[in-house]
């Protein structure tokens, strides 16, 4: 009888830790995704540690704004709910339905990406089938409607990823002062380092997480500012620790450029044995996987929105969106897999860049006019909003730059 009420206690204890920190961990799963995972690998062999320092000075800038999603998000007002108010509904139509498009795009490299770690952990020989075996997994997440549901079962496999990157970490030999080097900023004038900054800084702060916050108050029931802001801190945090395990990781082991699903983990299997090549897949498709479901939560809040529905996890309009992108999703990725010579690393690698281009500095502003309209910031906090504000558009302009080379050398 003993056991029997440990058990339900324990139950209770781990459903109650999704209560407070699912969310966040559904924020950590968007940000960590395909394109987080290479494009830190490639920091890592590129730059050893000099970069570390950025992934901080990220989460502080993530933080801060969450800081401003989360005071919309204990109001229940909407960001799209502002944007519609301030450029009018036609606009707002044409504007949601363009951003969930681009949106998508994480979902297609995602997807992909998730569909090369199936084919190479299963007897399955093809990629194309098995990505479009991972939408299909995808829409039947997604059809269990119940939010907390989902946020359990995408907070396990955020779990698992960062499990399956602590077993590696602890399994290589990291040379601490290099390390503590590394998290002292250093400013560098050159573009490749500069642009790779911004890159970073662009990956932590990932917009459709802010769509989703300042929509989840019917779900999540949080009263206060407080709540939300220890359930994203949680998650945010833990996607900076999984980054900066990925690039320590690779700074330490990976000789050369990151090409393929699996040259990341090469060194670590001449290193550690044959069985570091299957923890890193398995993190890198559970990543990749919650990554491209969880980021269309966005879009399934944001396009109803725009058309006046007010519109909760799961119901009809939502479930309606996210099942047709990431159908859409599978459309775009089998193609651009079967007929040209874009591998999913390459998509993971150059389409978040797509994506973030162009929604972040968006987002970020509507979320600075948004707060001056709900509440009333004190002059520091309009220094640091603006700041942050400008930092985003930065963001976006030299990541333009950086990413139509990229595709030039690619295409």
């Amino acid at each position: 009888m003993n056991n029997v009420q440990w058990t339900d206690d324990s139950y209770r204890y781990v459903w109650n830790l999704f209560r407070s920190y699912g969310m966040g961990l559904i924020f950590a799963a968007n940000i960590f995704g395909a394109g987080s995972i290479y494009i830190l690998s490639s920091v890592g062999v590129s730059f050893r540690f000099t970069l570390l320092w950025v992934l901080p000075l990220s989460l502080g800038v993530g933080l801060v704004v969450h800081e401003m999603s989360a005071r919309l998000a204990v109001l229940d007002q909407p960001l799209m709910g502002y944007i519609r108010d301030v450029i009018g509904s036609p606009a707002a139509k044409a504007f949601a339905v363009f951003i969930a498009f681009i949106m998508h795009l994480w979902s297609v490299a995602n997807y992909a990406l998730t569909g090369a770690a199936l084919a190479f952990l299963t007897p399955l020989d093809s990629v194309v089938i098995a990505t479009v075996l991972s939408g299909a997994a995808g829409i039947t997440l997604i059809e269990l409607r119940v939010y907390q549901r989902i946020e359990a079962v995408i907070a396990t496999l955020v779990l698992v990823v960062f499990g399956s990157y602590l077993v590696i970490f602890l399994g290589i030999d990291i040379p601490v002062a290099d390390v503590a080097r590394g998290l002292v900023p250093a400013v560098r004038t050159k573009m490749g380092p500069l642009t790779m900054i911004i890159a970073l800084v662009g990956t932590t702060i990932y917009y459709p997480n802010f769509f989703i916050q300042t929509s989840m108050h019917q779900a999540k029931e949080f009263d206060t500012v407080s709540q939300y802001r220890r359930d994203h801190t949680v998650g945010l945090v833990a996607a900076v620790l999984m980054s900066m395990a990925v690039l320590i990781v690779a700074a330490i082991t990976v000789p050369s450029g990151v090409v393929s699903l699996v040259d990341p983990a090469r060194p670590l299997v001449e290193e550690l044995g044959s069985w570091a090549l299957t923890v890193f897949i398995v993190g890198a498709g559970a990543a990749s996987f919650s990554s491209a479901t969880g980021t269309l939560f966005g879009a399934g809040f944001m396009v109803p929105q725009a058309f006046g529905n007010d519109t909760a996890f799961g119901d009809r309009p939502f479930r309606i969106v996210v099942n047709g992108l990431i159908v859409l999703s599978l459309l775009l990725a089998v193609p651009i897999l079967t007929f040209t010579d874009f591998s999913a690393v390459q998509l993971a690698l150059v389409v978040p860049a797509v994506n973030g281009v162009i929604g972040l500095p968006v987002t970020v502003l509507a979320l600075y006019g948004a707060m001056h309209r709900y509440y009333n910031p004190t002059w520091i906090e309009n220094v640091i909003f603006i700041g942050i504000v400008i930092l985003m558009f930065l963001v976006a302009l030299l990541t333009a730059t950086s990413l139509a080379e990229t595709i030039r050398m690619l295409v």
